[in-house]
């Protein structure tokens, strides 16, 4: 089950607190966020600018990681 794709990412039950964290390295959770965001805005989701940085942070760790696999 992805945390941020399905459900908002404020959403406040305790059975999801022990893996919303671990989800965050999922690109698509700042996708659907947006995507909720710029539809939805009276739902609540991960504010622009915390998306955007970590999107492309995720990315930028995953291209360093693959070039790394790439190149051993």
């Amino acid at each position: 089950m992805m945390f941020g794709s399905y459900y908002p990412w404020e959403r406040p039950e305790s059975i999801f607190r022990f893996c919303k964290w671990p989800w965050l390295i999922n690109p698509l959770v700042y996708a659907s966020e947006g995507l909720r965001g710029a539809l939805a805005p009276q739902f609540p989701h991960i504010r622009y600018g915390c998306g955007f940085g970590a999107a492309a942070g995720n990315r930028c760790g995953l291209l360093f990681l693959g070039l790394k696999k790439f190149h051993n």
